[in-house]
């Protein structure tokens, strides 16, 4: 068998001859990143954030029965002076309601803010805060969030609340500015912060869902009872026979008068319920063509029974 043999010259001069000897080189080379990068891409993307993992037993399961109250009204000191207890209690609110995103050190590296854009605020920097780093100015942060951003408002947090996180965040900031007593004045004007803030009552949803139930099926059941004594009344009653010749569904008609009160005070009042929206309220357009007599008749029947 002849032996092939190769020359360095004659490769220079064809540079075909120059690819096909460097090529099965080159493709083993290409093959060994790729098994490389395969075999590392676990840990090329392994996130080096410990997940915030939430004990379940803490989760409030519904609502508690709370009555309405005042909460308490805001020491407006808090918004210049230091206060080592607030900043205490706006660490584990921070933590609970902040550190997803902004992270536990308020670098803007929390996990949950990965993929925003913008990235949430790094409170150790000093440019780039949209509405300002003074307490006042961050307190409207909290109050309306900032448009176009991950940042939602905390209005659902009590007033002390946005201000104990507001002390803890300007702990980490370098040389954070002081609010002027004007600029204090105008925002307890804004949210009367020191008049103290309407907190409503609270219901457990089971126990509202119940009351609702309770309320609607009795008002199904006065329904239905005026309806049957409408029917009963139909032969011998000259109002009832009138009901029943002006109304296209007896039972919508009495709904559209259970559902209101304000025809009770007038048969002026009652005309205008019962004209409103024929085609949805149960009555007809014959409504229009009763006599005084008859719409009055009407009338004082229907409050008999509407109760």
């Amino acid at each position: 068998m002849a032996k092939i043999k190769f020359s360095f010259s004659d490769l220079l001069n064809n540079p075909i001859k120059i690819i096909a000897a460097i090529y099965p080189y080159m493709l083993v080379v290409i093959i060994g990143i790729g098994f490389f990068y395969i075999r590392n891409s676990g840990t090329l993307v392994q996130n080096k954030i410990a997940p915030k993992i939430d004990d379940s037993t803490n989760i409030v399961t519904d609502l508690p029965f709370e009555d309405a109250k005042i909460a308490a009204a805001v020491d407006l000191k808090d918004f210049t002076e230091i206060n080592p207890a607030l900043v205490e209690k706006g660490k584990k609110l921070f933590e609970t309601a902040c550190s997803s995103c902004h992270g536990t050190n308020g670098k803007g590296d929390g996990p949950a803010g990965i993929a925003l854009n913008p990235k949430p605020r790094n409170f150790h920097l000093v440019e780039g805060w949209k509405n300002g780093r003074k307490t006042t100015e961050i307190y409207t942060t909290l109050q309306k969030g900032i448009l176009a951003t991950g940042m939602p408002g905390f209005d659902y947090l009590a007033p002390s609340e946005r201000i104990a996180i507001i002390q803890f965040i300007r702990s980490w900031m370098p040389e954070p500015p002081k609010d002027t007593p004007q600029e204090v004045t105008a925002l307890d004007q804004t949210y009367a912060l020191s008049a103290g803030t309407k907190v409503p009552g609270t219901i457990p949803v089971v126990s509202a869902e119940k009351l609702y139930e309770a309320n609607y099926s009795e008002r199904i059941w006065k329904i239905n009872f005026a309806l049957a004594k409408l029917s009963n009344e139909k032969l011998t009653n000259e109002s009832a026979k009138i009901f029943f010749s002006v109304t296209t569904n007896q039972q919508k008609a009495l709904v559209t008068l259970f559902n209101s009160s304000s025809w009770r005070s007038s048969e002026k009042e009652f005309l205008e319920v019962i004209t409103n929206n024929l085609k949805e309220n149960g009555f007809s357009g014959k409504v229009f063509s009763l006599s005084s007599t008859e719409l009055s008749n009407l009338f004082n029947l229907l409050k008999s029974v509407a109760v």
